[in-house]
């Protein structure tokens, strides 16, 4: 049994050449292919099509070459709106590597990427992961996975490698997602950070990002609230600026826009830090909700 933990984004992913799976589900005009789990959106799952509940389907994932695997992870269910808890979750999974040798992997029921960490870095170049058990959905009888991510050991050439993101404070998870600081640097455009402090616009609230090891970084990519789409990006509130603070207690300040759901790039003096924090001084309110959300933020090297 391999260990289960809450991921964040330690580097670059490996960017997924092709998937296959045994069965994808297709009907009424609604399609949701393989592919989708490779595509960095959470909006969009795959589900299986077999007769049944789901147990016994496979989705495969080619890395397009021989890797060096660190971490594998997933966000398990359906994440394409309010109907997570509605389709059927992986509860235990058989990962098989390309020489067949397997590691067995047993999820929680939670509303979160989740990731299994070989004790050693596997050399494959395709991952099957099988449905062995599941955790059944409140109305729909198939089992769906929104997003399949897998790191190697090759370091990130673009950007910082994050060790860690804590916050001010987070929301709690409801029937539409979860909101841990984590999402905010798990490299899935349309997962967010919320905070939870019910007093206040979100001015004064923060993230914090720790690095694997101090790092000279040149620039910031952030998408500023909630990305999923324009219309949410709209109805949630996001940072109109925010100051950046590093290691050495030196800090710059920057503001932000909110225009597009797409990553915008902040320009900064380059610094040598190990941390940032990224405070909130200024908020664009929101049209519906008054949660101050950011969904990623990238230091660039």
């Amino acid at each position: 049994m391999l260990a289960l933990t809450f991921a964040v984004a330690e580097a670059a992913p490996v960017k997924i050449a092709a998937v296959t799976a045994k069965s994808s589900y297709s009907a009424n005009g609604a399609s949701y292919p393989a592919d989708n789990v490779k595509d960095g959106k959470a909006m969009t799952p795959w589900f299986e099509g077999d007769p049944g509940s789901g147990v016994g389907s496979w989705i495969e994932v080619d890395l397009g070459g021989v890797h060096k695997v660190t971490k594998l992870a997933i966000l398990p269910g359906d994440w394409s709106g309010s109907s997570w808890s509605k389709a059927n979750r992986p509860k235990q999974i058989t990962v098989v590597w390309s020489d067949q040798s397997t590691a067995s992997w047993t999820l929680t029921d939670s509303y979160q990427l989740q990731a299994l960490v070989p004790p050693s870095p596997v050399s494959t170049s395709t991952i099957r992961i099988k449905v062995d058990q599941i955790f059944n959905g409140t109305a729909f009888p198939d089992t769906a996975i929104s997003e399949i991510l897998v790191f190697d050991d090759q370091p990130d050439t673009t950007f910082a490698t994050i060790k860690s993101v804590t916050a001010s404070s987070e929301a709690a998870s409801d029937v539409d997602g979860s909101y841990f600081a984590a999402q905010a640097g798990d490299g899935i455009r349309d997962t967010y950070w919320c905070e939870g402090n019910k007093a206040g616009d979100g001015s004064g609230e923060w993230l914090d990002y720790t690095f694997e090891a101090p790092t000279r970084i040149t620039g910031v990519s952030m998408c500023n609230g909630m990305c999923t789409s324009v219309d949410m990006l709209k109805k949630g509130t996001a940072p109109a600026r925010v100051t950046l603070q590093f290691s050495d207690g030196s800090t710059q300040s920057v503001d932000v826009k909110a225009v597009m759901p797409l990553a915008q790039s902040l320009p900064i003096t380059a610094v040598t830090t190990s941390s940032v924090r990224v405070k909130v001084d200024a908020v664009r309110a929101g049209a519906e909700w008054p949660e101050l959300c950011v969904s990623e933020i990238q230091f660039k090297k």
